[in-house]
């Protein structure tokens, strides 16, 4: 009979409580690779897509008739699907309290709802598109088509909660005023985005793909942020040995 406990060692000793780290690491690798994902749509700077970046809906690059649609349209998907993932390393092996939970929660909805704007696609590019700029007007384009600008208000609306989350959680740090810049940055986007919507009836106008296009760099910036930031990945070790 051994006089050794289950774990091995002496008698007596408990078994090591695992730290998280690995689900950490991978939530990390996660968050940075959705950061460079959601930013491929800066590849419209080289390529022929058809639309200008100064009127046009982001969206359009992923459009049923954009010539590089698949291309946009699957870079979103892996994006949601990175984002969910660091979610949930978060939620397992991430820090546990009220705005970093907030902050889990706002990446996991921002990231499903990402995914299903990559399949909610645009019927066409409205800006580029007189033809479809009349018949989104008249209501005559698909239910998807419709569905997305729902789904891209729920990511950003999930992101910007997200990155205020994130500020929270670094405040007494030297990241927070950074942290506070994005989320500054990102409100200020989304308040444009919606007055230049509001000014030219739901269609394109000068200015609103600026707006939409910086709101988005500073998204991409917060999930950079959320992999770099080593506080929001710290366990506390006295809920690690409750767990």
């Amino acid at each position: 009979m051994s006089s050794a406990g289950t774990s091995g060692g002496p008698a007596g000793t408990r078994s090591p409580v695992p730290d998280g780290r690995a689900t950490a690491l991978v939530g990390r690798v996660a968050a940075i690779a959705a950061a460079v994902c959601y930013s491929v749509w800066l590849a419209e700077f080289v390529l022929p897509t058809g639309i200008d970046p100064v009127v046009s809906f982001l969206s359009e690059l992923s459009a049923a008739d954009a010539p590089f649609g698949a291309l946009f349209r699957g870079a979103d998907r892996v994006s949601g699907v990175l984002a969910m993932v660091c979610a949930l390393a978060g939620l397992s092996g991430g820090s546990r309290g009220r705005w970093s939970s907030v902050l889990w929660f706002g990446v996991l909805l921002f990231g499903a709802a990402t995914f299903a704007d990559s399949f909610l696609t645009l019927d066409c590019m409205v800006s580029a598109d007189a033809v479809c700029a009349a018949k989104e007007r008249a209501g005559d384009l698909s239910a998807a088509h419709t569905a997305h600008a729902y789904s891209s208000a729920i990511a950003g609306a999930a992101a910007l909660v997200g990155a205020g989350a994130l500020a929270l959680h670094e405040r007494g740090s030297r990241a927070a005023v950074l942290m506070w810049a994005l989320f500054a940055v990102q409100l200020a986007a989304m308040v444009a985005v919606l007055a230049l919507l509001a000014l030219g009836s739901g269609q394109p106008v000068d200015g609103l793909g600026i707006a939409q296009r910086v709101q988005i760099g500073a998204v991409a910036a917060w999930l950079v942020a959320v992999g770099a930031l080593p506080r929001p990945w710290r366990r506390d070790p006295e809920a690690l040995h409750r767990a």
